[in-house]
Formats: C-alpha cells, sequence, structure tokens
C-alpha cells in the first residue's frame, strides 16, 4: 500500500487489510495516510532512489554474513573505517574552493569524528 501510486489500488489494497483485521487498517488510518503512503504524499516523491546505500552495504558484506556476529561486527567496523579512510584521503587531494558555510561545516565534522569510537 505504501509504494502504490494509484489511489484506487492503494484502496484495493486497504479492503484486503480489513478483510483481514479491521483493527490494522484503523490503526493505519489514525497513523495518517499521508505521512507513509505515496499515493497521499503531499510532498513530491519523485526522487525517491530505487537503490540505496543499504544495498551496497550488504553486498560488500555478502561473505561476512557467514561469520559469528562478533566477527561479523568487526568486518563492519573495518569496512566503516577503510572507507572513510579512503574518502578522507581522496577529499585530502581534491583543491576546490567552497564557500564558508560548507567550509565550517566540513571542519567541525572532521573535528567530531576524530573523537568518535
Amino acid at each position: 500500500m505504501a509504494k502504490s501510486y494509484s489511489k484506487s489500488k492503494f484502496h484495493n489494497l486497504m479492503k484486503k487489510v480489513e478483510v483481514v483485521d479491521v483493527r490494522v487498517k484503523n490503526y493505519l488510518e489514525l497513523a495518517r495516510y499521508n505521512k507513509w503512503a505515496r499515493s497521499y504524499a503531499t510532498v513530491h516523491r519523485g526522487w525517491t532512489l530505487t537503490s540505496n546505500i543499504a544495498e551496497s552495504i550488504n553486498a560488500a558484506l555478502v561473505s561476512a554474513r557467514e561469520l559469528p556476529i562478533y566477527d561479523f561486527l568487526e568486518e563492519v567496523r573495518l569496512m566503516f573505517g577503510r572507507w572513510n579512510c579512503e574518502n578522507r584521503q581522496e577529499a585530502l587531494y581534491t583543491r576546490k574552493d567552497i564557500i564558508e558555510k560548507f567550509q565550517a561545516i566540513l571542519q567541525q565534522n572532521e573535528a567530531e569524528c576524530t573523537r568518535m569510537k
């Protein structure tokens, strides 16, 4: 229902939910459709990506999924550390002038990330 673009398809699916459990339908109505349903959205959501960072991370961690949880989490930590290091190195050698507002944001982010563990 949330992903349907037309209101008619949305309502057809809502009728199916009502048949299964009317309490779910009532709950979804209380949550207001415009908060979660694409067909009732008050803002343009055409920019929604079909691919996202979670898919990239999942693809990078295919082999690590077989590991015990502690080793898996360590692999995730190392992967993010490697990505951040590579991106930081690339950014160090990029010489472009940016406006002061964004320069200040970058400097603050850099200061904060050095304290992260």
